[in-house]
């Protein structure tokens, strides 16, 4: 192969390919990324046999063919070129590369041995605006789990669509994330997968680029799904298991709440949290009065102390929470104000937005600590 191309295109899109590929496989063709040149463009791909990135850019192609080469290795050293333009020349063996009055020959392994795409074989398909996707990544793949040992289920984030539209669901057991909103174009019936969280993390980091992000179900089994905008699809193998049942975690009623500034009540959690310092960063929201007073006390650091004034309905109540959780659900909140609802202390509380997303809804649940 031989082609000529910017030096920003293809460091854009190896950088990107080169997050996918796992620094600790025993497979040297993994450590790869496949580099294909056809039709005017070149294709860039990486995989770890789960999650597979491709991206396309054009170029100037005098002879076709692919090569791989060296995922960390290429990467950097495409992103410390200057702006212009790239030639490289691919055999099975070598990628011998000139820009400038620079030249470099990088170890290549026979494009052949790379993993092939997985079979195109379409199931559902849907399409969303692509930063209403993005948004619900963003407002949900963070309460998933990342402690293997609590199982690939929980490490991942349910998508149910029914119709024309979209939930989104992530816990770990301790918090959950939901966010609903509608699809450009729907499906017939409805459907579920669970999706690795950090295939979802991807997804929101390349697809950016066009209006629509469209997403297929591939295999007999349907067992992956493909995220596509523009030049670049994400294909990622789907979790087999069954999704814990969420809304069972969710109380159908509450008999109290506030209505507390978002960012007022973040400052004051983060600074207690100071004080709290253990594992659990145990701190105490007190309401009465119309006043929600947060406490934390250590035998090391001292007490912590802070009033804010809210919107109170229903009785008082004390209850205590995982600082760190609480601000992560608040720091998901773009609203100036929150609303937390209560049942009891040792009950779950829900947490939204005053002025959910346009064309969404965001809620979260966190389970309280024992006093």
């Amino acid at each position: 192969m031989k082609f000529t191309c910017n030096t920003k295109d293809i460091a854009s899109a190896v950088g990107a390919a080169s997050k996918v590929v796992n620094a600790h496989t025993t497979v040297p063709i993994l450590s790869n990324v496949l580099l294909q040149a056809d039709d005017g463009k070149i294709s860039v791909r990486a995989t770890d046999l789960e999650l597979t990135l491709e991206h396309a850019f054009p170029a100037e192609i005098s002879e076709g063919g692919s090569v791989t080469v060296p995922a960390k290795l290429f990467s950097s050293y495409l992103g410390n070129l200057p702006a212009g333009l790239l030639e490289l020349n691919g055999t099975p063996t070598r990628a011998s590369v000139k820009c400038e009055r620079s030249n470099y020959d990088f170890h290549a392994l026979p494009a052949d041995e790379y993993p092939p795409l997985p079979a195109a074989t379409k199931g559902s398909h849907f399409t969303i605006g692509a930063k209403r996707f993005r948004d619900g990544i963003d407002a949900t793949i963070f309460a998933a789990s990342s402690e293997e040992a609590r199982g690939a289920v929980l490490m991942g984030t349910l998508l149910e669509i029914e119709g024309n539209n979209l939930t989104m669901v992530a816990t770990d057991g301790y918090r959950l994330a939901k966010y609903q909103t509608t699809l450009d174009d729907g499906i017939t019936g409805a459907e579920k997968y669970i999706v690795p969280s950090r295939a979802l993390a991807e997804a929101a980091r390349n697809l950016g680029s066009g209006d629509q992000i469209a997403v297929s179900a591939l295999g007999a089994q349907s067992n992956q799904l493909q995220m596509t905008a523009g030049d670049t699809s994400i294909t990622v193998r789907l979790v087999d298991g069954q999704y814990p049942n969420y809304q069972q975690v969710i109380p159908a009623k509450f008999d109290r709440s506030v209505t507390v500034n978002t960012q007022a009540l973040i400052g004051s959690l983060r600074r207690a949290e100071l004080v709290a310092g253990d594992r659990a960063s145990m701190v105490k929201l007190s309401v009465a009065n119309q006043t929600l007073i947060v406490t934390a006390s250590s035998d090391v650091s001292g007490n912590a102390y802070e009033e804010i004034e809210v919107e109170q309905t229903g009785d008082d109540l004390s209850i205590a929470f995982n600082a760190r959780y609480l601000v992560e659900i608040l720091n998901h909140v773009k609203s100036a104000q929150t609303v937390i609802e209560f049942l009891g202390p040792l009950s779950p509380a829900a947490i939204r937005p005053v002025e959910p997303p346009e064309g969404a809804q965001q809620l979260y649940v966190l389970m309280p600590l024992r006093q």
